[in-house]
């Protein structure tokens, strides 16, 4: 997970839809207003650069009509607080995250690593639900973008709390934040395990051309932590910023950290 810089301007047909219909469900806006859910989307997929607000998957759109995008708008706080509270927390911008569907939906592109049949292998907005949980898990928009909250196995893909980098009142969220979305899913640590992997390649071809592993790893931090020409990242963004340490560190103080 890492820190999502939403932008403050929400889309102006969520804004004419709230005015005329405060009251409404997301479900109502998302089918009466087609155009005002797609610009809805297309923000969201701006503001995180096209990955998961959660596991950091990259989200996978499709043309296809038999398929479906790897993407749902989620809600951090649940929908049900409306219920309860003086807010409509279905039609309320900075409630709304991008995620993926959790390895949950067999119908997207590239199924065959983004969907299991096994229900361990659920992450994400899946296994939190409409659990009242925000509160105990981190906010993908309130973390912090300087200091690096987590770590990984290189051998296995396993997502921890970074004892040495997060900040010590946020360490029981983070830990909560993987159990509760359960970030360590096997298909999410396969995954990971497979970036950590290519990383370990692309600086071994690099030193074999005799680069020093410094300048390997600032090369790599260059080319993939800032984004690319449609403002994307790659996928797990935050394991490659662990693995290229100070290099991607330096990389994202010349940015200001605007991740």
């Amino acid at each position: 997970m890492k820190r999502v810089q939403k932008s403050p301007e929400e889309p102006a047909l969520l804004t004419r839809y709230r005015q005329r219909y405060p009251h409404d469900t997301w479900e109502k806006f998302h089918h009466r207003s087609r155009d005002g859910y797609r610009q809805v989307k297309k923000q969201i997929l701006h503001d995180q650069h096209g990955l998961c607000a959660y596991c950091e998957i990259d989200i996978k759109l499709t043309d296809e009509e038999d398929l479906v995008d790897d993407f749902r708008v989620e809600h951090f706080h649940p929908k049900t607080g409306t219920e309860n509270e003086e807010r409509n927390y279905h039609l309320e911008w900075k409630n709304m995250l991008g995620a993926c569907h959790g390895g949950s939906q067999p119908r997207v592109e590239e199924a065959g690593y983004r969907f299991s049949k096994v229900k361990e292998d659920r992450s994400c907005d899946v296994p939190k639900g409409g659990k009242s949980i925000n509160t105990a898990i981190l906010n993908p928009l309130q973390i912090p973008a300087k200091e690096r909250l987590f770590a990984y196995d290189s051998f296995s893909g396993a997502m921890s709390v970074d004892m040495e980098t997060c900040p010590e009142m946020l360490r029981k969220k983070a830990e909560n934040t993987i159990v509760e979305l359960n970030l360590n899913a096997p298909r999410l640590k396969r995954l990971r395990k497979a970036v950590i992997e290519v990383l370990q390649e692309q600086v071994a071809e690099l030193t074999g051309m005799g680069i020093s592993v410094e300048e390997s790893m600032d090369q790599l931090a260059r080319m993939l932590l800032i984004p690319n020409s449609e403002d994307n990242y790659p996928a797990f963004f935050t394991t490659i910023r662990w693995f290229l340490g100070e290099a991607a560190e330096q990389v994202l103080r010349e940015r200001n950290y605007v991740i």
